[in-house]
């Protein structure tokens, strides 16, 4: 079964903010990838730890390149996503570049989840 993707306002105003203030016109394309093999369940990246979610959740950091400012993975964007296994969804929580953010902490996540919700 494939699983269902969806974006969340934070992942959105992150996309938007990428594109019109600091002109990554392919944000999307360079992710594009990523989010096929989740939709066939290959969850890529680390497991985020500390977060106490059921068992059948989890929340994954992967790196993708940033083809705008042509440096590799290591220096791109890192794509935030909570997955519920049980129901085949995956929710894009929020995505940022590394040399504009250093790292996110966990509390923002369970935020970001808690917001899905609401």
């Amino acid at each position: 079964m494939e699983y269902q993707i969806q974006t969340t306002d934070q992942f959105n105003k992150d996309v938007k903010f990428y594109k019109r203030k600091k002109k990554y016109f392919h944000i999307v394309d360079d992710i594009d990838d990523i989010i096929e093999e989740l939709k066939k369940g290959n969850f890529l990246g680390d497991d985020v730890p500390d977060l106490r979610l059921p068992v059948d959740e989890a929340v994954y950091k992967v790196r993708a390149i940033n083809t705008d400012t042509n440096v590799g993975k290591s220096d791109g964007y890192r794509l935030i996503y909570y997955v519920i296994k049980n129901e085949y969804e995956v929710y894009l929580l929020t995505i940022y570049y590394k040399k504009v953010k250093e790292n996110i902490d966990t509390k923002k996540i369970v935020e970001l989840i808690k917001n899905i919700y609401v």
